[in-house]
């Protein structure tokens, strides 16, 4: 996997997850369903079991550092994604956040989810299948919708700070709400593309805006995964 350049943003593992268990997690997926699911549509998909793999991989520690220990990930707004029809640019921590009711007032300091995404490839992707693209920029909180236009995002970042890289299946990003990104695609990528999206929360403080999902804990005690 390239790595990118400059200081970094974000983490990124190579390797973090072993090929069996991406290639175990693709079988309980329908090769032929395109659309974004949640593990809570996945019955085939052992929730417990990517959790168990995720406490015993390099992703534990910066996890724990930044969500304290146990952190929960919120199933409802867990995902098996395709790269289609691709993202556009967004921040995940502006999830279910209400910008009309603040339009002409600065945004609160909670605007932002305090949250942590766990981003697998499950298949090579980033080349000849759609990938990730984002900004490799620090941002103090949330931009407006109007500011997440392509024209104003080019204008906004120089161009060495947009960042895409070539994924295996199990290499792994590790970011948080902030993070400018969107799908990476273009016509030359034909192959499907299948990626595991894990958000994690503070076990202590979930947020309101999400406090009526359901959550699984990170239980780092489990049996360890063969």
């Amino acid at each position: 996997m390239r790595t990118a350049a400059g200081p970094p943003v974000i983490s990124v593992r190579e390797s973090a997850f072993p090929r069996s268990s991406c290639e175990a997690w693709l079988a309980a997926v329908d090769p032929a369903d395109e659309a974004a699911r949640t593990l809570s549509d996945l019955p085939g998909l052992d929730a417990e079991e990517v959790l168990r793999r995720v406490a015993r991989s390099p992703l534990l520690e910066p996890l724990e550092r930044a969500l304290g220990s146990g952190p929960v990930c919120n199933l409802d707004q867990s995902w098996v994604r395709h790269g289609r029809p691709p993202h556009s640019w967004h921040q995940d921590g502006a999830l279910r956040f209400d910008f009309l009711a603040h339009e002409g007032r600065p945004l609160p300091e909670d605007a932002v989810l305090d949250m942590r995404i766990v981003w697998i490839a499950l298949t090579p992707c980033g080349e000849r299948a759609p990938g990730l693209e984002w900004v490799e920029a620090p941002l103090d909180g949330l931009l407006w919708p109007r500011e997440l236009a392509e024209d104003a995002v080019s204008a906004r970042f120089p161009a060495d700070r947009f960042v895409r890289l070539v994924f295996a299946p199990g290499d792994a990003l590790l970011f948080d709400g902030l993070l400018l990104h969107r799908t990476h695609s273009n016509a030359a990528m034909t192959e499907p593309r299948t990626s595991l999206e894990l958000r994690f929360f503070r076990a202590n403080r979930i947020p309101p805006r999400v406090a009526a999902d359901r959550f699984l804990p990170l239980d780092r005690s489990a049996t360890p995964v063969p």
